[in-house]
Parts: structure tokens; sequence; C-alpha cells
């Protein structure tokens, strides 16, 4: 496919996670509306502890994190022999794997980068360290010409119109321009995107805290909305199509993403809406058979319990899935860095892979 749009062309944000100088360097999600900050960590456990409290969150950036923590772990070690190396090696895998279960790019990024090291077990300590920073920094790379391919393919996709987005698939949640972010800005740029609808997404508030901020820092004209309103606005007949990222797709095109999903997913088709996920291939999942085999994370009470730091409700029992699980019933197509892929899923995707 013919590329029309560069990445400084479509958003004037920058990258939300790099690695540069032995320090990794990423746009603190906590902080923003209110403020727009830059953190630079200097070890893995601040990097497993931003990728847990959400400082970086999105998929694809926690990928990207994730990878240059092992870059971080590389550069900065004291490690003197490669037995010691690889002891601390392992250990900083470990620790970045067990921060968030249910994105699946996390662990294709560490297992990358961890495969790349076994091939390479017999090479000089130093060209090891090279090895893993250079394999980092490609997959951060990567990501961006990824997004940049589903930008266009999506935009060829979506009817001309209204669409409506869930959480954040922005540039915040990538390397830089977004999954969804990709498609909205290129959409954006050809006058396709009359007007974004942003569903506020608690219990976090990605889509008002992040989104919201994100697309109306580049200027696409968008109108936010609680949750429990997206209904009406389909209802009104003010929405053409709804588009939403994934942290997991797998075989037979069930995919999960963040909760509230599936409610849009069993609207759209009650309002005949065209309903797509955005994802790269490192969202694809083929191990797995459908969705009911993804693990769900579950997060604190405090999230639903308390507001900006305010509590709203008493101490009470809360169920917190941070995801939920839409299947494949309800999509339209999944928009990836190689084409969409339209129902059959199970048969598409593998169809998909083998052109890798």
């Amino acid at each position: 496919m013919e590329l029309k749009y560069k990445p400084e062309e479509l958003t004037r944000l920058p990258r939300s996670v790099i690695y540069e100088s032995g320090k990794v360097k990423l746009i603190d999600q906590r902080l923003l509306p209110r403020e727009f900050k830059v953190i630079e960590l200097t070890t893995v456990d601040e990097v497993a502890r931003a990728i847990v409290t959400m400082q970086v969150r999105g998929a694809p950036a926690i990928g990207a994190a994730a990878a240059f923590g092992l870059a971080l772990y590389a550069e900065t070690t004291k490690a003197k022999t490669k037995d010691e190396f690889m002891d601390g090696f392992y250990a900083a895998y470990d620790k970045l794997k067990n921060t968030r279960p249910t994105a699946v790019n996390l662990f294709w990024a560490l297992n990358r980068v961890k495969k790349l090291v076994e091939e390479h077990r017999e090479d000089s300590l130093d060209e090891i360290k090279h090895l893993i920073v250079e394999e980092a920094q490609k997959i951060a790379d990567e990501d961006v010409e990824a997004n940049l391919r589903m930008g266009h393919y999506g935009a060829e996709v979506l009817p001309e119109g209204n669409v409506l987005t869930h959480c954040n698939a922005g540039s915040l949640a990538t390397v830089h321009l977004g999954t969804v972010g990709a498609v909205l800005r290129v959409m954006h740029k050809e006058g396709t995107l009359k007007l974004l609808w942003v569903d506020e997404t608690r219990p976090v508030l990605q889509g008002a805290r992040l989104s919201a901020w994100e697309y109306h820092y580049d200027g696409i004209p968008l109108k936010l909305i609680s949750d429990n309103m997206a209904g009406f606005v389909m209802q009104q007949g003010k929405v053409d199509a709804i588009i939403v990222g994934a942290d997991r797709i797998v075989a037979n095109g069930d995919f999960a993403n963040k909760i509230g999903t599936y409610t849009l997913a069993v609207l759209a088709k009650e309002h005949g809406i065209p309903f797509f996920t955005v994802a790269p291939l490192s969202t694809i999942d083929m191990s797995l058979k459908s969705g009911k085999e993804i693990p769900i994370e579950e997060r604190s009470k405090e999230e639903v319990l308390t507001c900006g730091g305010c509590r709203i409700a008493p101490d009470v029992d809360v169920y917190n899935p941070a995801f939920d699980v839409t299947p494949h019933k309800y999509l339209t197509g999944i928009i990836t860095d190689r084409g969409v892929v339209y129902p059959p899923f199970e048969r598409n995707l593998k169809r998909l892979f083998k052109r890798e």
C-alpha cells in the first residue's frame, strides 16, 4: 500500500516512550491532562513500576517500554561475566513479564529480545549488550511504521462521518501515532472524519484524560461523553462507525480491550453500525483459540471508589476487571499493519500470518 503521509504530518506529539543515554524516557500518563511531564527511568524496577502503575499504558507502548527495560539492564548492569549477566537478564525479564497479564505485546516484545539473546549466547558480552539495545530500538521503530500502515488501511475502509472510540489507543498508547489514533489522524488529514465521539472510559478515564487531550491537541474535532451516553448517541443516528484498540486478539477473532468495549459492540450490532478493532500483528495471539482463554487483569478497588483522588463511594466491595472480551461475531473487521481482516476470522487470520 502507498503511504501518503509521514508521522510528523499527522501529529505534533513526540514519541511517548524512547530510550537514550541509559535512560527510558516516557510521558507520565497519570498526570495528564493537568500536566505534561516526561519522566526518566534508570532501573528495571522503575520501568516495571511504571507499567504496573500505568505511567505508561497501552499494549504497544507497554511492549516497547519493557524492551527498553531490558536495554536499560544491558547498559547499566555491573555484571562482569556472561553467566552473571545472563542471571541478571533473566531476573529483569521475569520482573517485567509479571507486570500486567492481559496485553500480549508485553510478552511478545520481551520474548523477542530473549530469543535473540539466546541465539547469540556464544557472542561476546559486549556484542550481546549491543544486540539487546538495537533490538529494543527496532521494536519501537517498527511500532511507528506499523501504526502508519494501519492508519492508511483503516482510513480506506471506515465510512466518512462521525466515529466513536473508547479508552485510548492513540499516540500515548503506542510509541507514536496510535493504532486507532493513526486511523483517526489520517481520516482527519483527508477530511473524512467529521466528528470524533470520545467515551470517558471509567474507572481510570483514559478517554477523558488521554484521548480527548491528545486529539484536541492535534486539532481533531471531538465531543466527550460519559460511557453511559454512547447507546443514546447511536440511537440518535450520530455515529457512523466505532473503532477501538485491542490488548489481545486470539485465533478466532475474539479480542480483549478496555472494559466497556463489549457493551459498545453489542450496541453497534443493534444499531447496524460498523465496528472495527485496530492492532498490529504483535497483538494477535494465535496460541489461544477463543477469548475465554484470555487472562483478565483485575485492578485495585480504589480505582472505582475514587475519581481524580477524591472518594466517590463508601468503602464497599468492588469488582474491577480492567478489560472485557468481545466475541468475534460483533466485529466488522480487524485493521492490522498487514491489511484489513474480515470474517471468517479464524481462517483469514491464519492466512494473514502465512503471508508474513
